[in-house]
């Protein structure tokens, strides 16, 4: 068996010591990136760069797509059954491939190679369901899998949006025709909402994100991986963001408990102005945690 590892995006702070320490890990790296003119750290990893697409996207998603499947096209030439795809500012100082495959295998779906490995922070469940989330900061799973994921068949990078078909028929106007479209069916929702529709293609069945979260992803707490999330310039990045909505936790998801909402969210009132006190709360505190994971391990690298 032969484990991959996508590497994708920009060449930022933080992306020397990602593109040195996970390759040492995985059976093949690659690093799919732009052909911008910046310098590429030097190490054990394949390299793409390619031209970005003709419309980024709303918050860049088409180029989060493209670099993606050019790097799942790469893993798949070297013969990768499964494959991580992993961003270029992110590092996992607690990772495990064993513990990536016993989640991946746990249980496949019929149909499927495994299942796809993924925090469990932002998925949430929506009605409409086109509007519900999974996160695309990283994944996991078989090669076959990733594809239905990643892969950008059919794909059109020149419009800001994708939107099957079947989603596209059943939204009425309201949503459609909505100035609040983007933010609505936002990169998180998109990357589901495809996903969703390779998966009723292959498995023939109607399918909703509660069922998809819970039959096809292995859901995980994020920092079971010790990341550090590098920010642009100094400090650090709380993955965790926004607790105030009601996000998938691996708790819910191991005892099927999640919860359906109706579109959009409460913003007002004295509840949600504790939740949001709390939210800022676990932020801080998932900040602390990386700044002490990076002093106890790598404050002598240099960036």
């Amino acid at each position: 068996m032969k484990v991959g590892c996508i590497i994708q995006g920009d060449i930022r702070r933080g992306s020397s010591l990602i593109l040195d320490l996970l390759p040492q890990l995985f059976d093949y790296t690659v690093l799919s990136t732009w052909d911008d003119g910046q310098e590429t750290p030097k190490g054990n990893f394949d390299l793409i760069r390619s031209p970005k697409p003709a419309a980024p996207g709303f918050t860049n998603r088409n180029y989060q797509r493209f670099s993606t499947a050019r790097g799942l096209e790469a893993a798949k030439a070297a013969g990768c059954d499964y494959v991580l795809k992993w961003r270029t500012d992110m590092l996992p100082t607690q990772i495990s491939i064993a513990q990536l495959l016993d989640w991946a295998q746990f249980s496949s779906p019929k149909g499927t190679k495994s299942r796809i490995v993924v925090p469990a922070f932002r998925n949430i469940s929506i009605t409409p369901d086109t509007f519900s989330t999974m996160p695309d900061l990283f994944s996991f799973g078989h090669m076959e899998e990733m594809e239905k994921l990643w892969g950008d068949d059919d794909f059109d990078y020149t419009q800001n949006f994708n939107m099957s078909a079947y989603d596209a028929g059943i939204l009425n106007p309201q949503y459609l025709n909505s100035p609040a479209l983007a933010d609505l069916y936002c990169a998180e929702a998109e990357l589901y909402a495809l996903y969703r529709s390779k998966l009723v293609e292959t498995c023939n069945q109607a399918l909703r994100h509660k069922l998809v979260a819970e039959n096809y992803f292995r859901l995980i707490d994020h920092r079971r991986l010790g990341i550090l999330w590098f920010g642009p310039q100094s400090g650090f990045r709380s993955i965790g963001q926004a607790w105030e909505h009601p996000w998938w936790t691996e708790k819910n998801w191991q005892q099927h408990n999640a919860r359906i909402y109706p579109c959009g969210y409460q913003s007002s009132g004295p509840l949600s102005k504790l939740k949001k006190k709390i939210s800022n709360y676990k932020i801080q505190n998932e900040l602390k945690c990386q700044e002490k994971i990076w002093l106890d391990s790598f404050s002598n690298v240099s960036l």
